[in-house]
C-alpha cells in the first residue's frame, strides 16, 4: 500500500507573512465556469481602469514606456537546427558549459534586468542523440542559489542529477558550481528543455531547448529541417518583486477582493517568440517540410499557435510520436511540446506566424497586453511586411490540450491494471495562520514551501523508507513497483498544467466537475502518454503510472506563481533502492553552504 502524508491540516505561511505591499489596483476577470463547452471568442465587456503606483517600483510593468536602448543579452541566433549534428545509435558524452548570471536585456523594447545562462536569451541548444551521456557544468553567478531542471528526462538512476530544489538537490550557492551528469534513456526522443527550478527565477529567462535524436524516432527521416519554436510570456519587471506581492496577505491585485479571486496571478506585459516580442524570422527555403518543435517556457500562459495559410500536421506530444493530425491551430500550455509539420508549398513571400495569447485565462487583465505575437517566415522570396489573413475559424475561448482523440501515439501502448489509487483535490485557500486573509495553494491540505537546506532525497537516502516529513511536505511513500492511478480534482476556475518529474504518465479520462469512480469515463485503449498535462477548471483527469524509478518526484503545476504558493506534491518511487543511489557528495556538501536558503533574485 502507498502511504499518503500530510501531517498539517494548512501548510505554514509563516515565511510568506509581514511582506511588503505595494499599492496597485487591478482589474479582476472572473474565468467562466462554463468555458469549456464555448468555442467562440468572448470580449470582456466594459472599459478597464488599471490605477498603478510606480513610483513604488513593484508594479506589473502596465504602461511602462517602452524603451530602444541597446541589449546586452544576445538572442540565441540557433532556432534552425544545424543539419551536420549526425543521428546515431552510437552514444557519446556531450560536454556542455552554463554560466548563470545577470544581464541587461530587452526582449520586448523595455530594458530591465534578466537572468540568462552564458549571456543568452533563450539559454543555447542543448542537442543530443538518445543514450548520450550528457555533462553540463553549471557556474552560478547569480547573488542568489539556484538549480537547473531538465524537463521530461526520465533521470533513471540518478534522481538527483533532476535539478529540483528542495527536493533532488539544495540551491547552488553564488560563485560555486555544480556538473549535472546523467544518460539520456535510449528510449527517449523528441522535444524537451531545460529552466531554473527555484522559486520563479526561470519566469526573469533562465530556460533553453534540449533537443533529443534518435533513428528510433517513428517521424524520423519524415521531414527535411528542424526549427525551434519557443514560446514565452514576459515581464518588466524581475518575477521576485511579483512573488513578494502575489504572496502577501492582499495579493497581488492589492486587495484581494475578500476571496472571491484568489491565486489571481499578475498578467504578462508582453509574449515572445523565440525571445523577441518582435522581429522574430524564420528564413526557410520553398518545397520543403519543416519540423517546427514547439515549446512553451512562459510561466502563467496558454498560447494559440499557427501560421497564415500553412495546415500544421501535429506529429509529437511532449516526446511522444503521434499519429498525424492536420490542424489550423495548436493549443501549448506551459511546459508542453508539441512537434508539427509545416510544408513551404504556398506562394513565395513572407506570412505571419501567430503566437496567440489566451488571455481569457488570466484572472486579472493588463490593457496595455498585446495578446497577438508575430513573427515572420519567409521563403522564395525576399523577406517583407506580411499582410497574410488568420484562419477564419473562431479561436475557442478555452484553456485545454489538443482533445484527446487527437493524441494517438505511433507505438500503441495499453496501460497495465491499476494496483493503487491515489486522489488529489487541489485548490487555494485562506490560512488561518493570516487569520483568513493570505491566500496559498493546496494539494489536499498541505501548501508546498521548499526544504532549501535539508532536501526529501537527502532526508530519504540517509534515513531509508523514511515515512515523516515537515508538515509543508506531502509525500507519497511506496516500496513496491505499483501502477497508480492518480486522480486530480480542481476546486480552482482556472485549468492548470500540472508536469510529473521521472515518468511519463498514461492520461485515462478527464471532464468537468469531480471525477466519479465507476461514473466518469476512462480509456485504456492507447491513451495520450506525455509528461504534462492540463487540468480543466472545476474539472478532474486521471493518469496512470508505473513507479519503477527510485527517486524522489515532483508533480506540481508549471505556473510559476503557482508552484511557489504551494501547488506541488511528491512520489518516493523505490524508497528502499533510494539508499543505493551514487549521490555524489559535493551535492550534499553544497547543503552546508547555504544562506538561509534564499533564492529569489
Amino acid at each position: 500500500m502507498s502511504t499518503l502524508l500530510s501531517l498539517s491540516k494548512e501548510g505554514s505561511s509563516g515565511d510568506h507573512e509581514g511582506l511588503t505591499l505595494k499599492e496597485t489596483r487591478i482589474t479582476p476577470i472572473r474565468r467562466s465556469v462554463g468555458r469549456r463547452k464555448s468555442f467562440v471568442i468572448t470580449g470582456i465587456a466594459g472599459a478597464i481602469v488599471v490605477v498603478l503606483a510606480l513610483a513604488l517600483g513593484l508594479g506589473l510593468g502596465l504602461g511602462l514606456k517602452k524603451t530602444s536602448n541597446t541589449s546586452y543579452v544576445t538572442t540565441n541566433s540557433s532556432f534552425l537546427l544545424d543539419q551536420n549534428f549526425v543521428v546515431t545509435n552510437i552514444t557519446t558524452t556531450r560536454y556542455y558549459e552554463f554560466v548563470i548570471s545577470e544581464a541587461t536585456g530587452s526582449p520586448d523594447g523595455f530594458e530591465r534586468t534578466m537572468l540568462v545562462v552564458n549571456n543568452q536569451f533563450p539559454g543555447p541548444l542543448v542537442e543530443v542523440n538518445s543514450g548520450d551521456e550528457l555533462v553540463v557544468n553549471v557556474f552560478n553567478q547569480l547573488p542568489n542559489g539556484t538549480t537547473i531542471h531538465w524537463h521530461g528526462q526520465l533521470q533513471n538512476g540518478t534522481n538527483y542529477m533532476d535539478g529540483t530544489n528542495g527536493i533532488t538537490q539544495c540551491p547552488i550557492p553564488p560563485g560555486m558550481n555544480f556538473t549535472y551528469r546523467f544518460t539520456i534513456n535510449p528510449s527517449q526522443y523528441g522535444t524537451f528543455w531545460y529552466h531554473a527550478h527555484a522559486s520563479t527565477q526561470y519566469t526573469d529567462g533562465i530556460y533553453g531547448p534540449l533537443v533529443i535524436h534518435s533513428p528510433s524516432e517513428p517521424i524520423f527521416g519524415q521531414y527535411d529541417r528542424d526549427v525551434l519554436v519557443i514560446l514565452s510570456d514576459w515581464y518588466d519587471v524581475m518575477s521576485s518583486g511579483l512573488l513578494t506581492q502575489y504572496l502577501s496577505s492582499a495579493g497581488i491585485d492589492g486587495s484581494n477582493y475578500g476571496g472571491v479571486n484568489p491565486g489571481a496571478e499578475p498578467p504578462p506585459d508582453s509574449g515572445l517568440i523565440n525571445g523577441k516580442m518582435n522581429g522574430s524570422s524564420f528564413d526557410l527555403e520553398p518545397n520543403l517540410s519543416y519540423r517546427l518543435r514547439l515549446i512553451n517556457m512562459g510561466t502563467l500562459t496558454e498560447f494559440m499557435f499557427s501560421v497564415d495559410s500553412h495546415v500544421l500536421s501535429v506529429v509529437e506530444a511532449d516526446g511522444i510520436s503521434i499519429e498525424p493530425v492536420n490542424v489550423h491551430r495548436v493549443p501549448i500550455h506551459v511546459a508542453q511540446r508539441y512537434s508539427v509539420i509545416l510544408t513551404t508549398n504556398q506562394t513565395a513571400g513572407s506570412y505571419n506566424v501567430r503566437g496567440e495569447m489566451q488571455s481569457s485565462c488570466y484572472k486579472l487583465s493588463n490593457p496595455n497586453l498585446n495578446t497577438m505575437v508575430l513573427a515572420t517566415m519567409t521563403y522564395g522570396a525576399s523577406p517583407t511586411t506580411p499582410n497574410t489573413q488568420d484562419w477564419s475559424d473562431a479561436i475557442p475561448a478555452l484553456c485545454l490540450d489538443l482533445n484527446s482523440t487527437m493524441i494517438v501515439p505511433q507505438i500503441a501502448m495499453d496501460p497495465p491494471n491499476s494496483t493503487d489509487v491515489v486522489q488529489i483535490f487541489m485548490s487555494f485557500q485562506q490560512t488561518t495562520q493570516s487569520g483568513g486573509t493570505q491566500t496559498l495553494a493546496f494539494m489536499n491540505s498541505t501548501s508546498w514551501l521548499a526544504d532549501t537546506t535539508n532536501p526529501t532525497l537527502l532526508q530519504m537516502s540517509k534515513a531509508g523508507i523514511q515515512t515523516t516529513f515537515d508538515s509543508n511536505q506531502l509525500v507519497v511513500v511506496n516500496d513496491n513497483i505499483t501502477v497508480f492511478d492518480l486522480i486530480l480534482n480542481n476546486y480552482d476556475d482556472a485549468s492548470h498544467p500540472f508536469h510529473l518529474h521521472g515518468h511519463v504518465f498514461w492520461i485515462l479520462g478527464e471532464g468537468d466537475g469531480s471525477y466519479i469512480s465507476g461514473v466518469s469515463q476512462l480509456n485504456t485503449t492507447n491513451p495520450p502518454r506525455r509528461d504534462t498535462l492540463t487540468l480543466p477548471g472545476f474539472g478532474w483527469i486521471v493518469i496512470r503510472f508505473i513507479t519503477d524509478n527510485p527517486g524522489l518526484w515532483a508533480f506540481h503545476c508549471h505556473i510559476g506563481w503557482h508552484m511557489a504558493a504551494g501547488l506541488l506534491m511528491q512520489f518516493a518511487d523505490l524508497p528502499s533502492q533510494i539508499q543505493q543511489l551514487q549521490i555524489p557528495s559535493y551535492l550534499s556538501d553544497q547543503c552546508t553552504q547555504q544562506s538561509g536558503g534564499v533564492v529569489a533574485n
